[in-house]
């Protein structure tokens, strides 16, 4: 009985490892890296400057006095921004933003804008902000193509009249320095001692006596 038992079991043991080894495993599907179109448009947004976060206020403050366009990204969104410095005449107008992937996992955006003039009577910031629709995603390159029409080229504004340059007066002559002759030497001659004459002597007196 026992034999019989035993035997039992082990014919149903070889069966169970059959049945294991017959079974096929199925190998586990390769996850796919998420591809990116290499170009694609991104939505935009105008940012009033008042309802700003501070930081994007000191940069737009900090650019305000020249042409100027830089990025920047605050609590996950990021914000484009351009300025046209002392050009009140005009202002920029962002009419599209790119997104280029010329590679893995390196975001490219390119901002194209244009600048347009300021109507009449029309108040503009001299720095445009837009924030782009993209959340929580990092941007490793922002490039800038702003284009200019003939209009918006240089104002052309009358220019003042110079003031008229004061003629300066006639400087007086200055007199001529007085010239003080040098004192003169007078070449004093010392006259030559006067010859003493001669006394005859007695002797010759005597002679012309006789």
């Amino acid at each position: 009985m026992r034999r019989i038992l035993i035997f039992f079991l082990l014919v149903f043991f070889c069966l169970g490892a059959g049945c294991v080894a017959a079974r096929k495993v199925e190998p586990t599907p390769e996850q796919k890296p998420s591809v990116i179109p290499e170009t694609s448009k991104v939505g935009f947004s105008s940012v009033d400057l008042n309802k700003a976060p501070d930081v994007i206020k000191n940069i737009a403050s900090a650019i305000s006095d020249r042409e100027a366009a830089t990025w920047a990204q605050v609590n996950g969104t990021n914000y484009i921004l351009v300025s046209v410095g002392k050009n009140t005449a005009n202002k920029v107008e962002i009419t599209d933003v790119i997104q280029k992937v010329p590679a893995q996992d390196f975001i490219w955006i390119e901002v194209v804008g244009k600048y347009t003039s300021l109507k009449e009577g029309e108040k503009s910031s001299p720095v445009t902000v837009i924030s782009l629709n993209l959340q929580n995603k990092t941007i490793n390159g922002v490039g800038f193509e702003l284009t200019r029409t003939a209009t918006t080229g240089t104002t052309q504004t009358t220019p003042a009249p110079a003031p008229a340059t004061p003629t300066p007066a006639p400087t007086p002559a200055t007199p001529a320095p007085k010239i003080t002759p040098a004192p003169t030497t007078e070449n004093k001659t010392t006259p030559a001692p006067a010859k003493k004459e001669q006394t005859p002597s007695s002797g010759t007196e005597r002679g012309t006596q006789q």
